[in-house]
């Protein structure tokens, strides 16, 4: 089969590491995948759809995706995001009598920080399910949300990772941290970038390591990634809360990121109880877990179904959190790794051996 790979995001967005998963499956599966990213940058063989941050910039992208999902040669059309976006894409393809995939991987109108955004993506969450032939999610929440939407019941294809890059033994912690000059520091970390869905809930993180750094000097807070629209929000609330031990990397490539995370003595996590979060698989909680960091926070919905038992858990407070990372700090006894579960059932290679009922869809 001939796929066309439409992903609206850019590397910024965990969404895009799904996405570029996705694609390597299907290629693995044996079928041609052509695959579009807006802003791409790290490396050759992908179609880079120019795209700003600004109404203009969703336009001009929007169009630019049209195009290519109308001159495209392709059997199978597969969307990341039902957003509107991608809309435009759908109807093309329904058009031109193509079948039409849709990966949900969150409910991102519950992310939306206008009105007017929010109605808009919460209408193509609804109605882009209903006209296409196979939607995928990555947890059971969001399946269950999707089949009072979808036309046929949604495949789950597990929030995935490439463990053999994720792997702690690629890396030696006292050689990373002093490549960073972060030692005689714990290390403590938050892996995103500042958009609204990765840094949601990053200023209670935040508030909690001031509760720490009063009482612990040798803690620093290092954020792997950064860039995104809220930068300046966040560098402002770090400024305002007095942090003094703090460091942003800056975006990088995914290759980049285990190194960072090999320097850390601690992942840190957060996600209030609400219902975007219950929908969602975290993927830095996989990250962390796969480089057999200690983790800390709240977690909820399947992250805290599947993870949280491997997870030092805190209640859904900042003081809480600063509580519960002091004590870990203070030498709490280990948790159990998790790294054999995930390397059996959230590498993509697994997956790719798993997915029976995708390969029937894809098939049929």
């Amino acid at each position: 089969m001939r796929f066309l790979f439409i992903n609206p995001g850019e590397s910024r967005h965990g969404s895009t590491y799904r996405a570029r998963g996705l694609c390597r499956l299907l290629r693995h599966l044996g079928h041609d995948v052509v695959y579009a990213e807006s802003n791409h940058r790290d490396g050759q063989g992908v179609v880079s759809i120019e795209q700003t941050d600004s109404i203009p910039g969703y336009i001009t992208g929007t169009f630019k995706r049209c195009a290519l999902s109308l001159t495209s040669n392709y059997d199978i059309l597969y969307l990341q995001k039902a957003w509107p976006l991608t809309l435009g894409c759908m109807i093309i393809a329904k058009l031109r009598k193509k079948r039409v995939f849709v990966d949900v991987d969150d409910l991102d109108s519950e992310w939306q920080t206008t009105v007017l955004r929010r109605f808009l993506m919460r209408w193509t969450e609804r109605w882009m399910p209903k006209c296409a032939d196979l939607v995928t999610t990555h947890n059971r929440y969001l399946q269950h949300y999707l089949r009072s939407t979808a036309r046929c019941r949604p495949v789950i294809i597990p929030q995935g990772i490439d463990t053999a890059l994720f792997d702690p033994r690629r890396h030696t912690k006292e050689r990373e941290k002093r490549k960073l000059g972060l030692d005689g520091y714990r290390v403590l970390c938050f892996l995103g970038s500042f958009t609204v869905g990765s840094s949601r809930d990053l200023h209670v993180i935040l508030e909690a390591m001031a509760h720490v750094e009063a009482r612990r000097e040798d803690t620093c807070l290092l954020i792997i990634g950064g860039g995104g629209p809220l930068e300046g929000q966040y560098r402002g609330l770090i400024r305002d809360l007095g942090l003094k031990h703090i460091r942003i990397t800056g975006r990088m490539t995914q290759c980049e990121v285990p190194r960072y995370l090999a320097a850390c003595d601690m992942g840190l996590i957060f996600m209030e109880e609400n219902r975007a979060n219950t929908m969602r698989m975290s993927l830095k909680l996989i990250e962390y877990l796969s480089m057999e960091l200690p983790v800390v926070g709240h977690v909820t919905g399947e992250s805290k179904d599947v993870f949280g038992r491997y997870c030092f858990r805190c209640d859904p407070s900042p003081r809480s959190l600063a509580q519960r990372i002091v004590e870990v700090l203070e030498g709490e006894k280990p948790k159990e790794s998790a790294r054999d579960l995930i390397v059996k059932h959230y590498d993509w290679e697994a997956i790719g051996t798993s997915q029976d009922v995708f390969v029937r869809h894809v098939a049929s």
